[in-house]
């Protein structure tokens, strides 16, 4: 076999096309670039335009991506572990898969983006908004989600474990099959919301509003939680 034969298997085999930028080298940022599989580790990305990139594979590990605009990318399985994404916008965006670990994403936008089976742990998430994201079965165990905005968004299957979303907005949020064990939840808008056969040991729901909160099935729910719901539906029985 030639050697040119040789590194255009090896490039398939690594899911590049020959003629894309990643596979040529090239892997400068812009945006519906195809940088597949680039090394980005620690670079200073502020303020880039990464809109509709494909960057799957990519490696963003310590990187500086503040405020840089990555809506409807394609980013499944990439590696931001420590990276910094304060405001950055993934809105639309896929992260199937990726790796968040320990990334400070305090402010950023996950509108409608994809993150399914994504790693969260030791992230911060404070006033992240995440209206309608696809969160299910990804790890958030421990994580700081004060004032996140997760409205509409599913968490099916998701791990919260000990999260704390003290004053989270999550109206009409999708928590069927996810883990809660010591979650807090405290200040937080639930109203609408689906906890169905979710595990709520320990969780913390004090000043919670819990109006129309449908808990069927759920475990281990706290008794503050049955006395609050208690009280709500004998008070509306009253009317």
């Amino acid at each position: 076999m030639s050697i040119r034969s040789t590194m255009m298997m090896a490039l398939l085999l690594l899911g590049l096309a020959p003629g894309s930028a990643s596979a040529a080298g090239s892997c400068k940022p812009a945006p519906g670039a195809d940088l597949r599989g680039c090394d980005f580790a620690k670079a200073m990305l502020e303020n880039a335009d990464l809109r509709r990139a494909r960057l799957d594979g990519a490696k963003f590990g310590e990187a500086n991506l503040k405020w840089a605009n990555l809506t409807g990318a394609s980013l499944k399985g990439v590696d931001f572990k420590g990276a910094d994404l304060f405001h950055t916008i993934f809105d639309e965006a896929d992260l199937t898969g990726s790796d968040l670990s320990d990334a400070n994403l305090f402010g950023a936008n996950l509108i409608g983006t994809v993150l399914v089976k994504t790693r969260f742990r030791g992230a911060f998430l404070k006033d992240v908004l995440m209206e309608r994201a696809d969160l299910s079965g990804a790890d958030l165990a421990g994580v700081y989600m004060f004032r996140a905005v997760i409205e509409d968004a599913v968490l099916v299957g998701t791990d919260l474990s000990g999260a704390d979303m003290t004053g989270a907005a999550g109206e009409r949020a999708d928590f069927s099959d996810a883990k809660l064990v010591k979650t807090r939840l405290s200040g937080a808008s639930i109203r609408f919301a689906r906890f169905v056969r979710a595990d709520l040991d320990g969780a913390d729901f004090n000043k919670t509003d819990m109006q129309n909160t449908v808990f069927q099935a759920a475990r281990n729910v706290p008794p503050g939680v049955v006395a609050a719901l208690g009280a709500f539906f004998g008070a509306e029985e009253r009317r």
